[in-house]
């Protein structure tokens, strides 16, 4: 264990379930060459458990907190239920992040034939630790490039990689909208011609079942999405038509996770 690189106390880790036992289970660390680490039964969740594999199974990524070293006995100890929702949602997005960069520096290093992909991954990892702060380093111009050894069209193709992908970002806002027509005889050619008037605004509306509707927005960003949603409400207020609208946010998501957005801007 001395001359292995080892995760920190408290240290935040990506870690996959080798072996699940009677008193708890032990994971690996990919982030650490797969260095085997234990998870006591007591630190899988809050509360009394039963049978542990109604918790935990082999081949299940999981992501828990270092809280105990013995380095006499070469064992290291983590926990499971330690970790907040935060924490994990935030280790998740930077592991994913960590491997598409490490990724696409090697296609970047064979595409721009900078050197050996490998080679210069090893020293990219060696100079600023992580592909996520050679990134940062890169996007922010940090003054620490000028002492990096590492081919200067590459480090510009990271960076024009990343502001591509970052201009690509969509974000979309939905809603459920309750449309309530009582005009028996003409109800459907009132409601089909409001539609149309909401398409026309940059909405997508899409039929769940009488009398509800999803109303769908997306932009740059959250404003410019919830910006257009708001097209629609005077467009149904202001309406002759006798309809009973109600709007109930459903949820704001992307269209697409960006795991760029938090660490670039």
């Amino acid at each position: 264990m001395e001359n292995e690189k080892l995760p920190q106390l408290h240290e935040i880790v990506i870690g996959q379930i080798s072996k699940v036992l009677q008193f708890g289970a032990y994971c690996k660390l990919p982030e650490y060459n797969n260095l085997e680490v234990f998870i006591p039964l007591r630190e899988v969740s809050f509360g009394w458990i039963k049978n542990i594999h109604e918790h935990l199974r082999t081949g299940q990524n999981v992501v828990c907190k270092i809280i105990y070293f013995d380095r006499e006995r070469h064992t290291i100890d983590a926990s499971i239920k330690q970790v907040t929702s935060k924490e994990e949602k935030d280790k998740i997005n930077s592991y994913k992040l960590e491997k598409r960069l490490a990724a696409m520096f090697k296609q970047l290093a064979k595409s721009t034939a900078s050197g050996n992909p490998e080679a210069l991954a090893q020293q990219a990892v060696s100079e600023f630790g992580t592909f996520v702060n050679l990134a940062k380093a890169v996007m922010e111009k940090s003054p620490s490039l000028e002492k990096s050894g590492l081919p200067k069209k590459l480090l510009d193709g990271i960076a024009e990689n990343i502001e591509n992908i970052m201009s690509k970002r969509t974000f979309k806002v939905s809603y459920i909208m309750t449309l309530l027509n009582y005009n028996t005889k003409s109800g459907a050619s009132q409601n089909r011609e409001l539609f149309s008037e909401i398409k026309a605004a940059g909405v997508h509306l899409t039929y769940i079942s009488s009398p509800k509707y999803k109303v769908v927005a997306e932009g740059s960003s959250f404003p410019e999405a919830e910006a257009k949603i708001k097209k629609i409400e005077p467009i149904i207020q202001k309406s002759k038509l006798k309809v009973l609208f109600e709007l109930e946010k459903e949820k704001l998501k992307k269209e697409k996770e960006n795991m760029f957005e938090s660490y670039f801007k």
